[in-house]
């Protein structure tokens, strides 16, 4: 059987669409091949990596990709994380099976302390976590039964549970 071809999209490639791209590759069964890229590539995001590591998935090698190297493939799901990349890669990607589209904010490092940092990039870990785990429940059979709600009301994710840091600690 095909793996299904799956890409992540966002902005710049460094925060969003590596930790959703790692999640997927490392948990999700082995039923995907899994791309991220952003519109405008930059180097990882330090605190994606760290938080990640967290949960025991590196993505410490992920090398930033720009979403127009990927023009003439196709994807089965093309999942943008951002509002500023959806239509632009409908455009991109107009014979895809199946389009996904939720806003995640990346954090502000912006006039807050690293503690208050490394939380956001732990609840963007977490939220983008249960998005994956919603819209790709077949390569998460463990997780069917546990609602989104019920994850992010304890705190953490069963997914990374006790391997981890849960969200505001």
């Amino acid at each position: 059987m095909r793996k299904k071809r799956v890409i992540f999209i966002c902005s710049f490639n460094s925060v969003r669409s590596p930790i959703a791209e790692g999640f997927l590759q490392q948990r999700g069964n082995g039923q995907y091949t899994v791309f991220s890229a952003g519109v405008a590539p930059v180097r990882i995001n330090p605190f994606a990596v760290r938080v990640m590591q967290e949960v025991k998935i590196d993505i410490s090698d992920h090398k930033p990709a720009s979403l127009y190297q990927y023009r003439n493939d196709n994807f089965d799901c093309v999942i943008t994380l951002c509002d500023n990349v959806r239509t632009i890669a409908g455009e991109i990607f107009p014979d895809s099976d199946r389009f996904f589209h939720r806003n995640f904010v990346s954090p502000s490092e912006i006039g807050r302390t690293q503690d208050e940092t490394i939380a956001e990039y732990r609840k963007l870990r977490d939220e983008i976590a249960s998005w994956i785990i919603e819209i790709f429940p077949a390569a998460f059979p463990d997780q069917k039964s546990i609602t989104v709600g019920d994850r992010i009301e304890r705190g953490v994710i069963p997914l990374i549970a006790g391997s981890g840091q849960s969200k505001g600690t």
